[in-house]
């Protein structure tokens, strides 16, 4: 039998990809049943067979550079809320982010080798087999900032918030700025903002949303003259609820994020922000 044949039969056998059946076939000495019996040690023939299972449970981690300057956030997903609890799962989604933290791109978090032998998706492959369940690294976000980087974990590492703040060490370095961090990061979390100000918002879905109001006003029979106006108050609405700078504050609704910051210092801005939710 060809090795192509020896390998396509092994795929056939264990449902493992073609380079783990000719590293196994290799260290096997082309002796097929050996073969198999090397991947299920691997667990990559059970990881195989786990990998259409739904992992919706899981969870998100955090991880800020000592200078803050930089951070990640990562969302690693599992089958059952009760791997997500588990010492291994944490300890695997910690090492995950220190990776990422530590990698010199977040393009292609998969393919990039973990250390001398394995790639990310060969770690995850093998966890898949020690811990039983399938597991996903669902999403990354990482963030290099002139500021500070700040981060927020819902209780259970259910949800995490990333924030990248641009501000002078100064200012980074009073009480003011570091509660500030804080609430800033709680109010995405709670409120779950899709943009930071209104000229982030796509003019697409902008336009969109107006052609939503004027039908509407126009079913309800407003006169062309003043459905214009209307629209405008509607649209100040809609950017309230999708962008945090215009958002009311969630401990006072009359203040927004945006008065909020700027009575800690008008210099501070918020550059971007990632926010990750198991399940979402």
């Amino acid at each position: 039998m060809s090795a192509i044949e020896l390998i396509t039969k092994l795929r056939e056998m264990t449902g493992a990809g073609i380079k783990d059946c000719n590293n196994a076939l290799k260290e096997a000495n082309n002796d097929i049943e050996k073969a198999v019996v090397i991947l299920r040690e691997k667990g990559i023939a059970s990881a195989v067979k786990r990998a259409d299972r739904a992992a919706k449970q899981g969870i998100v981690v955090a991880k800020i550079s000592a200078d803050k300057k930089s951070g990640v956030l990562l969302e690693l997903n599992c089958e059952t809320d009760f791997v997500a609890r588990t010492d291994k799962f944490k300890a695997l989604a910690d090492s995950l982010a220190t990776f990422v933290a530590n990698s010199s791109s977040a393009d292609n978090i998969l393919e990039q080798k973990f250390d001398d032998t394995r790639t990310v998706q060969d770690l995850i492959k093998e966890s898949i087999g020690t811990i039983g369940e399938n597991i996903v690294l669902k999403r990354t976000a990482k963030f290099s900032s002139n500021g500070v980087v700040s981060s927020y974990i819902h209780m259970n590492n259910s949800l995490g918030v990333l924030v990248d703040f641009e501000c002078s060490q100064e200012v980074a370095n009073t009480e003011d700025f570091q509660n500030l961090s804080k609430e800033i990061a709680m109010q995405i979390a709670a409120v779950c903002p899709l943009y930071v100000t209104r000229d982030q918002v796509p003019a697409e879905e902008v336009n969109k949303e107006k052609e939503i109001y004027v039908k509407q006003l126009q079913e309800e029979g407003k006169p062309a003259n003043i459905i214009d106006k209307i629209v405008l108050g509607k649209l100040n609405k809609f950017y309230s609820q999708i962008c945090l700078m215009e958002q009311p504050y969630m401990r006072e609704e009359k203040e927004t994020i945006k008065n909020v910051v700027a009575k800690v210092n008008k210099d501070i801005v918020i550059k971007q922000f990632a926010r990750f939710k198991i399940g979402e």
